[in-house]
């Protein structure tokens, strides 16, 4: 093995997911997903913060995906981090998301409960380029997260 990039997820989805087709014609659909993390803050106080993510799912998971769950529900997901350069900006703008291989409902949220989930993350909305619909090759991290 030359490396490895699994992405593991436990979060609750912030909307509900649509069904969309791809240029090439697969569905997918995008589930935004917060997920919460905590640290120490300078007062050294235990502080919690919500990270949203985008997870891009395929095919025949993606059709049950819209079919069976709504906003707030809780969800295991795996799959691969994946990016992408931007096609409506200049220069060097790379995009992420997570490739999920698999979505595992852990908890549904009955109607009157997804009132009370998260709300839906203010970052801006995308769409997957054909890179996502066929993932390249693995490139070099430090060119991705760290542009020169």
């Amino acid at each position: 093995m030359h490396g490895m990039n699994r992405v593991i997820l436990c979060g609750r989805l912030g909307g509900a997911p649509e069904l969309l087709i791809s240029q090439k014609g697969k569905p997918y659909c995008r589930l935004r997903m917060a997920t919460e993390r905590g640290f120490m803050n300078k007062d050294d106080q235990w502080q919690a913060q919500t990270d949203w993510h985008s997870v891009f799912v395929w095919g025949a998971l993606a059709e049950r995906c819209c079919h069976n769950y709504r906003k707030g529900a809780l969800l295991f997901v795996e799959g691969a981090l994946t990016y992408w350069q931007s096609a409506q900006t200049t220069g060097r703008e790379y995009k992420n998301a997570i490739h999920a291989e698999r979505v595992n409902l852990i908890h549904q949220v009955r109607p009157s409960e997804a009132e009370n989930s998260p709300r839906e993350a203010s970052t801006e909305d995308f769409e997957p380029d054909e890179s996502l619909d066929n993932p390249p090759g693995a490139r070099n991290h430090n060119a991705v997260a760290h542009p020169a």
